[in-house]
């Protein structure tokens, strides 16, 4: 008899590292999301959205600290940007966006194509969430360096 199939994924045993800055703890946050979302095997999906979840929270009280010294070469430019981070979602897949969270919030039962909704729209929120952390925040101009505004 065949053992049954072991679902894993390589970010599963990543051990958290609570040292990390900001920085990295929102690519890894926006990595489990993509993971996520692809993952086909419910148990692997579950987990992974654990482990965003765990990844999140240890974001979240570190949203305002400063950008330390060694890496603040990473968000300065010497172009401005074309955009700034944006969700540019469709007007259909934004309303079911929101048909999903409010039957959510009103506690009725999710049927597979609301989970999958739902799912989409953790997806693009940890996105934007991390294009906005990582997004640069001082110029290179003739006269010295500047915020961007």
């Amino acid at each position: 008899m065949e053992a049954p199939a072991v679902w894993t994924h390589p970010l599963l045993f990543t051990e958290f590292d609570p040292n990390l800055d900001f920085v990295d703890v929102a690519t890894q946050c926006e990595e489990l999301a993509a993971s996520a979302l692809e993952s086909e095997h419910l148990e692997t999906q579950h987990d992974l959205y654990q482990r965003l979840h765990t990844c999140l929270a240890q974001l979240q009280p570190t949203l305002l600290d400063p950008i330390p010294d060694d890496r603040m070469a990473e968000f300065t430019v010497n172009v401005l940007p074309d955009c700034r981070p944006a969700m540019e979602t469709e007007s259909e897949l934004l309303c079911e966006y929101c048909l999903a969270l409010s039957k959510l919030l009103s506690g009725q039962p999710l049927s597979i194509s609301v989970e999958e909704t739902l799912q989409g729209l953790l997806y693009e929120l940890t996105c934007f969430l991390s294009d906005t952390i990582l997004a640069p925040r001082w110029i290179n101009t003739p006269q010295g360096v500047k915020i961007l505004g």
